[in-house]
């Protein structure tokens, strides 16, 4: 019913973000009643692996984190300057990174505190529009509009890049498993 932004899948839940705003999918099949609307413009979403957590960045700078039924229980606000254009959940489950118009932040899913706040990953010179973390969640990738990959390691605080890897701008990033 309504244009699809992103879509993130946990274990059996997936969540499509709209225009209008969030459509839940269980096993396939539509849980939600129709679109849960948004009080704001939402740009990217991200799913838990326990289905548990949903976080959605928004056009308003900050991230929206809901139960698996779209209850509110968090907003994290202050972390980043411009629209936050992509999430991704580590595989333990226990950060998150959120990259917006240059920026990559992570931050401690347990109690949303700030492990690597803006300003420290911030070498992309337009959008982040996709974030991968590695097997063993010491790097995590960023691709961007700006056809650049990152590789950042969260123990080292250092990062390698990859200039105009991807004319025409990354849109997905994966590690090889």
């Amino acid at each position: 019913t309504a244009q699809p932004v992103a879509t993130a899948t946990g274990t059996s839940l997936t969540a499509i973000l709209t225009v209008n705003g969030v459509m839940l999918l269980e096993d396939g099949k539509q849980s939600s009643a129709g679109v849960i609307p948004l009080s704001y413009t939402g740009n990217c979403i991200a799913v838990s692996k326990d289905d548990d957590t949903i976080y959605v960045g928004g056009e308003d700078c900050k991230i929206y984190v809901y139960s698996g039924d779209m209850k509110e229980k968090h907003v994290i606000e202050g972390g980043h300057l411009k629209p936050v254009h992509s999430l991704a959940i580590s595989n333990d489950g226990t950060k998150l990174a959120a990259g917006d118009g240059r920026d990559v932040c992570v931050y401690n899913t347990s109690d949303y505190s700030t492990l690597i706040s803006k300003g420290k990953f911030c070498f992309h010179l337009q959008k982040v529009t996709a974030l991968a973390w590695s097997n063993d969640d010491k790097v995590v990738a960023s691709g961007g509009a700006d056809d650049c990959i990152y590789l950042w390691s969260i123990e080292k605080k250092r990062r390698v890049s990859y200039k105009f890897a991807h004319r025409g701008g990354v849109v997905a990033l994966a590690f090889k498993k």
